[in-house]
């Protein structure tokens, strides 16, 4: 039994860090965007088959051009927040969505849809 209480003690740990690293990363990315002048960022995602990214990144206004740094950042944290609102919807018929962060409000809406195969069947017998 120890050794599942083991398991459990570093799942939430792990789940611990990560939240306190995304709350990190918002704070530093909130401050760096909004110096850039940036209003709104969106982050279209989508997984399937076991892997998944980012589609698309825009940027508000359409004026600004982020660097492939911060680009790279937006992205990193767009995924790893809406999976952890959604955690493993790349597996499988996968799932995809919209994050959209207000940064003059620091609000983040997220707009997800898993996908999924449904099967109906109908069997007759001694008919």
């Amino acid at each position: 039994m120890t050794q599942v209480n083991d398991f459990y003690a570093q799942m939430l740990e792990s789940q611990r860090r990560a939240a306190a690293q995304r709350v990190a990363t918002r704070a530093a990315l909130l401050s760096e965007l909004r110096a850039l002048g940036v209003t709104r960022i969106e982050v279209q995602y989508e997984g399937y088959g076991d892997s998944g990214n980012v589609e698309d990144v825009l940027v508000s206004p359409d004026t600004i051009t982020l660097t492939e740094e911060m680009r790279r950042r937006v992205e990193d944290f767009g995924w790893d927040f809406a999976n952890a609102l959604s955690p493993g919807f790349e597996n499988n018929e996968g799932g995809y969505g919209e994050l959209t962060w207000a940064l003059a409000t620091d609000k983040i809406d997220v707009s997800h849809s898993n996908r999924y195969i449904e099967t109906n069947t109908t069997e007759h017998e001694g008919l």
